[in-house]
């Protein structure tokens, strides 16, 4: 009698934990952006702008509190405000119904049409250009070209007629995941709104003096670097220098992919291509 009963009890036991771990995987919300959002770095209209989410974008949202609901990434698999790509007003992110969650083969795209609205004062901070109607295929994920560059410098100068602005003194450049130091950089603006100026619209980066590009493991040094900010691709010219870890590439040119972490290297008369590649220690000659 008393192994049936303890039999039970482990069978109740079990019933109230098994769905608790079930539904401690399946966190936060699918929800999708009605119009063109902002996203802050903290819960607050004043906060640094990390990115914009565009309208219809769908993304992984939890802990909503006073109104702002942290984004995550849509694969993010780890329920840690630490993750969060940062936060945005809730109320411009409608829930999307279980019903109509459907994988899209491509998850990453721009709107193609553009108009431009304003929410009130301190309910959402929307201010980039918004899609009329939500695109198809339904975008999910954060689009890194949606990420803004940020740039310091010592001193700042700007070039209406060229659309160039121009840092000189301890310049730090950040895109994403790719940071960038130099002694001067340029940043190319190429206005696809019409207008004369768009902060957010900077076509390429021309850093020259002590450059250095860093993205995860990668490394790259030289003279001169030119960064294609739509096509996420770094040239390097000036003695450049790129490793990963312990492996290492130099010539004339190296070209660097970030999408795909591909590089390529182009040799000259006065450089020719040299790669380094060191061999697992395990690994032993014969």
């Amino acid at each position: 009698m008393m192994n049936i009963r303890i039999l039970l009890s482990a069978l109740v036991l079990l019933t109230v934990l098994l769905p608790t771990t079930v539904l401690a995987q399946e966190w936060g919300e699918l929800r999708q952006a009605t119009v063109n959002l902002n996203v802050r770095e903290l819960p607050d209209k004043t906060s640094e702008h990390v990115l914009t989410l565009a309208k219809g974008q769908r993304v992984k949202c939890d802990f909503l509190e006073n109104g702002w609901i942290a984004v995550f990434n849509i694969n993010e698999k780890v329920r840690d405000k630490a993750k969060a790509v940062g936060y945005a007003n809730a109320k411009y992110l409608e829930v999307v119904p279980k019903s109509v969650q459907k994988p899209t083969s491509k998850p990453e795209q721009k709107p193609t049409s553009q108009t431009v609205v304003e929410a009130p004062s301190g309910e959402g901070e929307v201010k980039a250009p918004v899609a009329d109607t939500p695109p198809d295929p339904v975008l999910t994920g954060i689009d890194p070209n949606r990420v803004p560059v940020k740039i310091t410098s010592d001193r700042m100068t700007y070039d209406e007629s060229g659309k160039v602005v121009s840092f000189v003194g301890n310049v730090v450049a950040v895109h994403g995941e790719l940071t960038l130091w130099a002694n001067s950089l340029s940043a190319f603006l190429s206005s696809k709104t019409g207008k004369k100026f768009s902060a957010d619209s900077i076509d390429r980066i021309i850093a020259k003096g002590n450059v250095k590009a860093v993205k995860g493991k990668s490394q790259g040094t030289c003279g001169k670097l030119t960064y294609f900010v739509e096509a996420q691709l770094l040239k390097m010219e000036q003695n450049p220098l790129l490793q990963d870890g312990p492996n290492s590439l130099s010539g004339e040119v190296v070209k660097f992919h970030l999408k795909d972490n591909r590089s390529e290297v182009v040799g000259g008369k006065s450089q020719r291509v040299k790669a380094i590649f060191m061999t697992p220690d395990k690994i032993k000659g014969q």
